[in-house]
């Protein structure tokens, strides 16, 4: 029988049987008590070492006392997977949710869930709205948190910390961390109990691998057959003979790529026949398409080898997870955004590069905790009792230097990022907007509660917020009297949008340029302007094209064009982006298929589904901008953000409007003369199913959707939980 803290609500115990677990590991023993007592926590373990668990529990404790829970996580993939967990506590009576994307709204269906689970970003938009049930929250789980020394998502979980525990500070915070260099400071900061251990359920051996030897952390040896001369490939095949799998990370998505589809020809031959039938239903259920990034991953599959990037689709990665985790494929090629996501170990994990390009230093060094978080992949529990780790080494005076740094090496201190400009203009503006602070005293008490305060001198603060509020009273983002200050309308509606103030100044000195009726390259080209949207690199290859196309459109354009200089780079990136925006709209002809936009920009479908999703939000946000000065550029927004949503000519607009059409099937019906609803009523079964990608039930089924006037453009669902697919490519 288990033993446990009598305090705590009898339902942990259930849970615990439910999921089949009879011992605790040492750091979840620790944590017990003070989950117990209703104490703050900072859980700081090695990955696998049952983090998750010790949230859970302390969820349960709360929730089946009458409380809610806020479960927050960096990302959606993560999002996705802690709201599978946590559906089975259902059999206890706890209603889940998942919610992310949004802003804009209050989300109010979200007070009915016991526990939600949610982005930063999507935390901190419920914070912006003053969602009511929020003060009903009796523990909050922040999960990688030592993810505050990221600069981009860093900030906002630190903001939403600080708020959350000015606001409820009764809510038990349960933060969990990978090991750091100071996870007592973030403790201190909290008010929190540390549980800090080494412990894991596999033990794990770090090393660098170096031609045809593993040298590990205690000076142990491994010698592997030197079998195509190549030290990676050789210690792929060292692993896969043992029946083990690995899990590279490379530094970038071409090599990722390039790597996968060379080791399946190694690996391929090497199969047994029961292997290659099982890994043939995987590339199946991969689907055709022309798409270069698709035949390359298909070929690498065909061989017991895969890749895993940002550029794939949810539903590839979500096949090539499954994929791997049911051990069909051998070797799992990645980038490093994968070792802080989701939950998926290996025998063994081999780090290639230990250099990324930065704009700053195109060989700059990744940090240890990087480094340490992927090492943290090595190790099936269940599967295996020691985990291996190794980074490769290419020349044998960086083995020395790659064991010092990186096996023997401690992680950095996470430092707060909160002081950098775009970080401290969203959240300065969305703290007066939002009435949370109404003078400058009030405003001070708030950031000398953040983690920026607590490792920073005052001085260096003052300085770097006084900047940002000067630039946010002279955009007319806030007014302000003496102490006193407060978010005009306009600053209350950049908050609430939750777009960087610099991108509405941008997306305003456009609407207020007073040029010539907008197009849509002009209104694409202001929103591929703004910080909030990354644009596409221009390069060597494709420079010429692209100043071509700027000078073509140059009287559509509604803002200047910068002198030379960085400025001027980035001018030329946000027409290059607006030109794979207008593309996918089929500005240019026909709506561009997958295949030729990767041709053109080198884009998968992930990041079509990034870049879209963006510029989506980035259109609504003008056209409400729009509104508030009162302009006719209202209407072009609304058009042409519905457009860019489903990637449409705006002959489709009607089509699209009805379920179960996407851009693929809704061109085809154009194509066979089918224009709009009326048409679709009016046309026999027998002709409509005979267009490609349809058949009789679905026929049938948008015959009874236009018949019976339930055509929408998208359907919320009952459930927080599901998401748009953006790539209607297929049927």
């Amino acid at each position: 029988m288990m033993d446990l803290p009598e305090k705590l609500h009898d339902g942990v115990k259930k849970a615990l049987e439910l999921w089949k677990i009879e011992n605790l590991y040492p750091p979840q023993k620790e944590a017990m008590g003070p989950i117990a007592d209703g104490e703050n926590l900072v859980v700081a373990v090695p990955t696998a070492a049952g983090k998750s668990l010790i949230a859970y529990i302390a969820i349960i404790n709360k929730v089946l006392r009458g409380g809610k829970a806020l479960y927050i996580v960096p990302l959606r993939a993560l999002a996705s997977e802690k709201f599978e967990d946590l559906k089975e506590l259902r059999e206890l009576g706890i209603k889940v949710a998942l919610s992310y994307g949004d802003y804009d709204e209050e989300d109010t269906r979200l007070e009915r869930f016991d526990v939600v689970v949610a982005t930063s970003e999507k935390a901190d938009s419920l914070l912006r709205h003053r969602s009511k049930w929020l003060m009903d929250l009796r523990v909050i789980v922040a999960d990688e948190v030592h993810l505050i020394n990221d600069a981009g998502r860093g900030p906002t979980l630190e903001v939403i910390m600080t708020r959350f525990r000015q606001l409820n500070p009764k809510a038990q915070l349960i933060c969990l961390s990978a090991t750091i260099g100071n996870s007592a400071e973030i403790a201190n900061w909290l008010g929190a109990r540390l549980v800090l251990s080494d412990f894991r359920p596999v033990s794990l051996s770090e090393g660098v691998l170096f031609e045809d030897e593993a040298l590990y952390s205690d000076m142990r040896k491994h010698h592997f057959e030197p079998e195509t001369g190549n030290a990676l490939t050789d210690a792929v095949l060292d692993v896969v003979k043992g029946d083990g799998q690995v899990l590279v990370f490379v530094n970038t998505r071409r090599s990722a790529e390039s790597s996968a589809v060379e080791m399946a020809k190694v690996l391929g031959p090497r199969l047994t026949d029961r292997e290659l039938s099982s890994i043939g239903a995987v590339q199946d259920e991969l689907g055709a398409a022309e798409a270069k990034m698709l035949k390359n991953l298909k070929k690498a599959v065909s061989g017991g080898a895969a890749f895993h990037h940002a550029g794939l689709s949810n539903g590839q990665r979500s096949i090539i997870e499954k994929a791997f985790k049911g051990r069909k494929l051998k070797a799992l090629f990645a980038t490093p955004t994968l070792a802080a996501g989701i939950n998926l170990p290996a025998r063994t994990v081999i780090v290639r590069d230990w250099t990324r390009y930065e704009a700053w230093n195109p060989a700059a060094p990744i940090p240890v905790l990087e480094i340490k978080q992927m090492f943290g992949r090595a190790g099936r529990p269940r599967y295996d009792k020691v985990g291996e780790a190794l980074i490769l080494a290419r020349k044998e005076e960086e083995r020395d230097f790659l064991l010092d740094r990186y096996v023997w090496g401690k992680p950095e201190e996470v430092l707060s990022k909160l002081g950098s400009r775009p970080a401290l203009r969203m959240h300065l503006l969305s703290s007066f907007a939002t009435n949370y602070v109404r003078d400058i005293n009030e405003l001070w008490d708030f950031m000398g509660r953040t983690f920026y305060a607590y490792q920073n001198d005052t001085w260096k603060i003052s300085t770097e917020v006084e900047g940002v509020l000067e630039f946010l009273v002279e955009e007319g983002f806030l007014r302000r009297d003496g102490k006193a200050m407060e978010a005009t309308d306009l600053g209350k509606r950049v908050a609430r949008l939750y777009i960087d103030p610099l991108s509405a100044v941008v997306m305003k000195n456009a609407l207020n340029s007073g040029k010539g009726a907008p197009t849509p390259f002009s209104l694409l080209q202001v929103i591929c302007s703004t910080p909030d949207l990354p644009p596409l690199i221009v390069r060597g290859k494709d420079y010429e094209n692209v100043l071509s196309y700027m000078e073509a459109k140059m009287d559509e354009l509604l803002m200047s064009i910068p002198e030379e200089g960085a400025e001027y780079d980035w001018f030329l990136s946000s027409v290059k982006t607006a030109m794979f925006l207008l593309e996918w709209i089929g500005e240019t002809g026909y709506e561009a298929s997958e295949e030729r936009i990767e041709t053109l920009f080198n884009l998968g479908p992930g990041d079509i589904r990034n870049k879209v999703e963006t510029a989506v939000w980035l259109l609504f946000s003008m056209r409400e901008l729009a509104r508030l000065f009162s302009s006719s550029m209202v209407k072009p927004i609304d058009e042409l953000a519905l457009r860019v949503e489903n990637g449409i000519r705006p002959e489709l607009i009607s089509l699209v409007a009805i379920k179960g059409i996407g851009r693929v099937r809704a061109r085809r019906l154009f194509d066979a003369g089918i224009k709009g609803p009326d048409d679709i009523r009016k046309a026999s079964l027998q002709h409509l199913s005979s267009i490609e990608g349809f058949g009789r039930q679905l026929a049938l089924k948008v015959q009874n959707a236009v018949s019976t006037g339930t055509e929408v453009l998208e359907e919320k669902e009952e459930e927080v939980n599901k998401q748009r697919n953006l790539l209607d490519f297929s049927d």
